[in-house]
This record gives C-alpha cells, structure tokens and sequence, in this order.
C-alpha cells in the first residue's frame, strides 16, 4: 500500500460543503454573461511541492508552461491547435476547471515547486462519477526539467489522498499508454494495481492509442 508523501499537509478553508463534499462556496452557472468563479481555497503541501486550484490571474503562467513545454508533451497528448496556445485559451481552461470544481465534475490542481514558487505542472481528478460507482480519471503532468525526481509520484500521492479523504471518492483510474513507463511507475509508485490493456483507447497525437489500465481504491489507500 502506498504511503502518504513524508512532511505532507492537506490543508482546507473558506469552502462551503454539501454532505461531506467540498465545493467552493460560488454557486455554479455557465461559463460567460456572469462574474468569473473564484479560486477554491484549497492547499496541498508535500515536502517539495505546494498544489492548489489555479486561478484566472496564473493564465500567464500557465501559457508560459504551456508553450515552453508543447514539444516535449505532444506525444502525449491529444492534438493541440495554435488557439490553446494563447491567453485566451488558457484562461478558459483555467475558468472550465473551476466551474468543474463548482459542479462535482473535477477537481485540478496547479504544481509549484516550493523553493521558488514555479508553475511546473497540473494535476488533476477529472470526470468524476457519483452514485454507485464514486470514481474520478487521474491525469497529470510535470515540465521536462522537474522529470526524474519523484516530484510526479509525489503530486499524485497529494491528489489521491485528497480525492479520497475529501472528495470521498471510492476509486481513482488513470490510463497510461504501454510504451509510457515513466507515467506508469509514478502510479505504481502510489499503489496503483494494474487492470488490464484496452485497445485503442484515446486519440493521442492524432492515433488511437492502446492504453494499460491502473486504478486505486480506498481500502487500498493509507
């Protein structure tokens, strides 16, 4: 069973709760004709990193990240056109993450590197599911520089524990491509049990991709 990272802290304020749900207290609408939602106030701290929801005033960053880090993610990703690498587009995920938030549908989070504060990553529990089955999609990533240092694992290790002890999700599932090893190792380093191979599972890079299957649930979890 995985460990909580060593040093970890979750911290939690200024949210209103329904049930045992955490949600930010502005009430959810559609995006655009209304005041933007503001950032939930919530704090993920490991011992090299600090995780947070991203607020519309890090669409800077986050473009800066973006844009240096395009060539490095492309193989892993869905195919991006030259919009989502403005302002504009990002600000919008920015804004979509955060009415996801509102709604129960995700819950992402930005990764700053404590030392100096760097945007260097997202994190987030995506397509949230309730009723009998209480799962969420894991996915994240971290800039090529950080690479190699454990700094994923402990992202993730922060997340997971969150969506279990806050969410009160019963499983966390995430899909790595076979030839990704790197990504695979951080959710085995959290626990994570394999499940299987499913043929042609996303469209990544423009090629419907097989994808191997691991997933987390809470009795698993300490």
């Amino acid at each position: 069973m995985p460990e909580w990272p060593k040093g970890a802290v979750c911290k939690i304020a200024g949210l209103a709760f329904t049930g045992s749900n955490p949600v930010p207290a502005t009430a959810p609408g559609p995006l655009g004709g209304r005041a933007p939602l503001s950032s939930p106030t919530v704090n993920l701290d490991g011992p090299e990193l600090h995780l947070r929801p991203l607020a519309v005033a890090d669409a800077s960053a986050l473009l800066e990240l973006r844009v240096r880090e395009r060539e490095f993610l492309t193989p892993f990703e869905p195919l991006r056109n030259d919009r989502f690498f403005t302002l504009e587009a990002q600000r919008e995920q920015i804004e979509q993450g955060l009415q996801d938030w509102a709604q129960d549908r995700g819950y992402g989070f930005g990764i700053f590197y404590r030392d100096s504060n760097e945007l260097i990553g997202r994190v987030a529990l995506s397509n949230v599911v309730r009723g009998a089955w209480q799962n969420a999609t894991l996915g994240y990533f971290i800039a090529s520089a950080y690479n190699g240092r454990g700094l994923a694992s402990q992202a993730v290790g922060l997340a997971v524990g969150y969506a279990f002890s806050e969410v009160k999700l019963h499983r966390v599932q995430a899909g790595v491509m076979p030839r990704n090893q790197a990504s695979a190792k951080v959710l085995i380093n959290n626990g994570f049990r394999y499940e299987g191979r499913s043929p042609r599972y996303l469209r990544i890079n423009g090629v419907w991709e097989d994808h191997d299957l691991y997933a987390l649930t809470v009795e698993d979890h300490s």
